[in-house]
C-alpha cells in the first residue's frame, strides 16, 4: 500500500480521561490491558452499539452547515452519541474508533481505501496492532471481529457477515456482508497510513459527491446479524437470509429510534431539514 507522512497533528490529542470512561460504559465494556481479547470485546461493543449513519451528514448539509462536516473531532462524535445515539459516516468514525482505541492504550494507525473499489479513495479505516500483528477494526464494514491482516487470505465462518481478506497485489482487498445489493461489499485499502489533516480533507470533499449525501443509511450489527436502513427499506440479514421491508414516514422514523438508537431532539431536525422526506422521492436504496 501507499505511504504518507505518517505525523500526527493537534486533532490526535487523547481523548480525556472522562469522556473514554464515559464511553466505554456505554459500551458495556470497561479500560482493561490492550490485549486481542480486549480489543475483541470493545469492537464487538462498538458494533452493536455505535451506528454508522449519516443523520448528522444529511442535517448539516441541508441547513448549509459551514466546514467541517460534523463528527471529525472524536470529542464531538461521541459528545453526539452519548447525547443523541448518531455515529457518522466513515471518515467521522474510524476517527473516533482510533482515538478510542489509543485511549485504551493499544497502539492503532489510520489507514485509508476506495470502497467499492472504485478506484480512488473514498474511505477511512483503523488497523490495530497486538504483539505486532495486525488487526482491521473497520466502523462502517461492522465485521463483528477484527479481521486479522497478517496470516494469508482470510474467511470468517458466519455467513451473516461473510467478511474475507486477502492480499491483491500491494493492496489489502476486504469483502464483507451487504445489503441491499449483491452478497458482497469490496473494499480496497491503498494508503497506510493517514493522518488526522488527510481524514479531515477527505471528510470535507465528500460535501460535493457521495453515496451519503442524498438519501438515509444506517448500520448496525445484532445477536443474529446485522441491521440496514436503506432510503426507506429495512433490512436484516442473518445466516438464513435477509428480510426486506418497505417503510413509510412514520416507520422509517421509528426504524431510526428503536433500531439505531437515535434521539427525539436529533430526529425532529433530520425531519424540519427536509432529510426525512428525501427518501420519498424516487431514489433507490444505496
Amino acid at each position: 500500500m501507499t505511504t504518507t507522512d505518517p505525523c500526527g497533528t493537534a486533532d490526535d490529542t487523547p481523548l480525556p480521561t472522562s469522556l473514554r470512561d464515559t464511553v466505554c460504559a456505554q459500551l458495556g465494556i470497561a479500560p482493561a490491558p490492550p490485549t486481542l481479547d480486549f480489543l475483541e470485546a470493545v469492537y464487538a461493543a462498538w458494533c452493536r452499539r455505535v451506528p454508522f449513519d449519516n443523520v448528522r451528514k444529511l442535517i448539516a448539509l441541508r441547513e448549509a452547515s459551514p466546514p467541517p462536516l460534523p463528527g471529525t473531532q472524536a470529542t464531538d462524535f461521541f459528545a453526539h452519541w452519548l447525547a443523541h445515539g448518531t455515529g457518522g459516516t466513515c471518515w467521522s468514525s474510524s476517527n473516533a474508533l482510533y482515538m478510542l482505541v489509543t485511549a485504551l492504550g493499544f497502539t492503532a494507525r489510520r489507514i485509508a481505501g476506495s470502497m467499492r473499489d472504485l478506484g480512488f479513495i473514498t474511505h477511512g479505516s483503523t488497523v490495530v496492532t497486538v504483539d505486532q500483528r495486525d488487526w482491521l477494526v473497520d466502523s462502517s464494514a461492522l465485521t463483528q471481529r477484527p479481521v486479522p491482516l497478517f496470516a494469508g487470505p482470510y474467511c470468517d465462518p458466519d455467513p451473516a457477515f461473510a467478511t474475507t481478506w486477502a492480499m491483491d497485489g500491494d493492496t489489502h482487498l476486504l469483502r464483507f456482508g451487504a445489503a441491499p445489493g449483491p452478497e458482497h461489499t469490496v473494499c480496497r485499502f491503498m494508503i497506510d497510513p493517514i493522518d488526522h489533516a488527510y481524514l479531515d480533507a477527505a471528510h470535507e470533499r465528500s460535501r460535493g459527491f457521495g453515496r451519503f449525501n442524498d438519501i438515509t443509511y444506517a448500520r448496525r450489527n445484532v445477536a443474529d446479524g446485522f441491521l440496514v436502513l436503506s432510503s426507506a427499506v429495512r433490512y436484516h440479514r442473518t445466516a438464513h437470509g435477509t428480510d426486506v421491508r418497505p417503510l413509510d414516514r412514520d416507520a422509517l422514523r421509528q426504524v431510526l429510534a428503536d433500531d439505531f438508537g437515535l434521539g427525539r431532539d436529533i430526529l425532529q431536525r433530520y425531519e424540519a431539514c427536509g432529510a426525512l422526506d428525501a427518501n420519498f422521492t424516487g431514489t433507490g436504496p444505496i
